[in-house]
């Protein structure tokens, strides 16, 4: 900040700087942390979030140089009469982008860099952060937009040290173990749960052996956690705290010296925000891992696998969005009065829109047009009685600005209680009539018994002794190169320097291990109740399998998880190896074509895959295209290329 910082001393009075930010409580950690840098020189930092008053709202946008925000606040701004304000924006900076990139809220971001850059007729600065990024040539890519500056990726050259120490069931408990930190050292301790009910748990216990660990996480009053906050950074009696991912991303919580993880993340990336918490000041990140359920165990693998290479899963931003390009037209429709050629060639160069084309574009006009979100009127596109509508409620026009739902995840209800969140991949892992859906959380078993989508609610009953379930993931999807990060580990186990597993692990390790083939192929396996292909290609390029298995040779009973699919019904291995072959060898175009009338012909299961994107824009485009979106974002041309080579073993 202290270039930008410099720039703006030089400049005129007014907003210059908008500062993006993933959430509120971060937003209002980095308003007052920059607060202290820019008061001195009389310039006043402002924030803009749902929990603030109007007035403050106001009062910031007006008085601020630089405004910290969030993309859809910025949405609603752009469609109101404060949007002259951004005229002369010149550094847009983007915290923590890791946790846009990948998501609808991250395509709304670079959408509204392109408008800002329209509102202002200038090329503003744009800056991105995070510490992990495995692919940062392509998030420059994403960020650049229309921008005509050059590009600049600036990597910091200094390796963390960790230590990592790993326990399994039976060998020490979580609570036993802090409190034999707390006695025996004077370490400051952070301790990451996944899911609230497994907080809650934890601190009872802490409490009932005489210790004070407070719980942060998103069902903790606004209030509670920003004491919570002050105080572990500042009282050095408070050492240890509890959360979930409410305290992965930035805020200031002080110098820590350990994290403890109660279950782990399935991804790398999501492993070293929450480990990347400790040893700031010391140079070292002191680690420890429990992992007492299977997916745990998958898990540690990939990561170490993922450390072993000094790597993270390469991020994957959509670029192929009409919905989302649709719902911008009507929003600059409607701040312009008009659609502009000038405003559209900025718009459409942002990357969510890379590989829209011009019939897709028509496509999407008169769609909006036969909806009334346009109109055509002289020769011009100008805003319909349907986007009026839109921007003449509030809650109509907070739906419009908010793109995603409240959570991606579903809330996992047990006798009318929730005892923790999951991804709706879950919920498409089960294919045809019959089949029972399981999952694990939190190291037990739960069977589905309802789903409300609206609500975002599951409600299940506890899973069947000795079932294997059908999905061995947690809260997040598995992607394919985690999912093969684990695999190679399984061929190779990772030597990591600077980590101690326990016995118990190593044991655990090497027991799953056993089911992976040395040459890393796919393979079938013949069972008594049908077929499984194994492919460790991670969830969503199984669910691709699945639906290329059901559209192609209408296979009806299957399920999926990251690991592997299985297929029930009565088909021989070597029948089922050779459809797999004739997929590997069907030409793409045509597969994504044939994909796209298959799920144009079943509504119901084209809603449900289009749900695993996690926007609301699914009525902005026709059902063609919608179709062609879901297609596009979850086809693996890789996997179909490794169907030549199916190691198929007959039982």
């Amino acid at each position: 900040m202290i270039p930008v910082l410099n720039r703006l001393l030089d400049a005129e009075a007014g907003l210059k700087c908008i500062y993006f930010a993933p959430l509120k409580s971060l937003i209002n950690d980095i308003a007052s942390r920059l607060e202290v840098m820019l008061s001195p020189f009389g310039l006043f930092v402002g924030k803009w979030h749902g929990d603030l008053s109007r007035w403050d709202k106001e009062s910031a946008l007006k008085n601020s140089s630089i405004l910290v925000t969030t993309p859809e606040s910025v949405e609603g701004i752009l469609s109101g009469s404060n949007a002259c304000l951004f005229e002369n924006i010149e550094f847009i900076i983007i915290d923590e982008v890791h946790a846009f990139i990948e998501s609808p809220r991250g395509a709304q971001l670079v959408s509204i860099l392109e408008r800002l850059r329209v509102l202002s007729q200038a090329d503003p600065q744009r800056i991105a952060m995070s510490a992990t990024v495995g692919n940062p040539d392509r998030m420059m890519k994403w960020l650049s937009g229309s921008s005509e500056r050059r590009g600049v990726i600036v990597a910091e050259g200094k390796k963390v040290s960790r230590s990592i120490e790993v326990f399994t069931d039976g060998e020490i408990e979580p609570v036993d173990y802090l409190l034999k930190l707390l006695k025996g050292t004077g370490e400051k301790i952070l301790v990451f749960s996944y899911s609230r009910s497994k907080a809650e748990e934890f601190a009872a216990i802490a409490k009932s052996l005489g210790l004070n660990v407070p719980v942060h996480h998103s069902s903790v009053s606004k209030s509670q956690r920003g004491q919570i906050e002050d105080e572990f950074k500042n009282n050095s009696d408070l050492r240890a705290v509890v959360a979930t991912s409410t305290l992965e991303m930035g805020i200031d919580i002080g110098d820590i010296d350990r994290v403890v993880f109660l279950e782990l993340p399935s991804s790398a990336a999501s492993f070293l925000q929450r480990a990347g918490r400790s040893g700031r000041k010391k140079g070292k990140s002191k680690i420890t891992v429990f992992v007492n359920d299977s997916q745990s165990c998958y898990n540690l693998l990939g990561i170490l696998k993922k450390l072993d290479e000094n790597t993270v899963e390469p991020v994957e931003p959509i670029d192929f969005y009409p919905q989302l390009l649709a719902h911008q037209l009507i929003g600059l429709s409607y701040w312009r009065g008009l659609l502009s050629a000038g405003d559209l060639d900025f718009l459409k160069r942002a990357f969510p829109f890379t590989r829209v084309g011009r019939d897709h574009f028509k496509m999407l006009v008169d769609h909006l047009i036969e909806r009334e979100f346009l109109t055509e009127r002289d020769g011009m596109i100008v805003p319909g009685a349907s986007a009026a509508e839109i921007f003449g409620s509030g809650r109509s026009k907070m739906d419009f600005v908010v793109l995603f739902p409240g959570s991606l995840e579903y809330s996992v209800v047990l006798s009318g209680e929730e005892i923790g969140r999951i991804h709706p991949l879950i919920l498409n892992g089960q294919e045809g009539e019959g089949g029972e859906n399981s999952f694990i959380l939190g190291g037990k078993s739960y069977l589905v018994r309802e789903i409300d989508r609206k609500e975002r609610v599951v409600h299940v009953v506890p899973g069947r002794g000795g079932r294997l379930p059908g999905w061995l993931g947690g809260s997040s999807a598995v992607t394919k190169s985690f999912a093969r990060s684990i695999m190679n580990a399984m061929i190779d186990l990772p030597d990591y320097e600077e980590t101690l597993l326990s016995e118990g692990t190593h044991k655990r390790l090497e027991e799953i291990s056993r089911d992976v083939v040395a040459d890393g192929r796919i393979r079938l396996i013949s069972e008594k109740e049908g077929n499984t292909v194994i492919t460790y290609a991670g969830d969503m390029s199984n669910i691709f399998l699945v639906t290329c298995l059901k559209a192609v040779f209408g296979v009806e009973r299957t399920s999926s998880n990251w690991r592997d699919v299985k297929i029930k019904d009565k088909l021989g291995t070597e029948e089922l190896a050779d459809m797999l072959l004739a997929l590997a060898k069907m030409d793409h175009s045509e597969l994504k074509t044939f994909l796209s009338l298959f799920l144009m012909g079943e509504p119901g299961r084209l809603r449900k895959m289009y749900d695993l994107f996690g926007d609301k824009l699914y009525d902005y485009a026709p059902e063609n295209l919608i179709a062609e979106f879901v297609v596009r974002n979850i086809f693996d041309p890789g996997l179909l290329k490794e169907l030549e080579d199916v190691d198929c073993q007959l039982i």
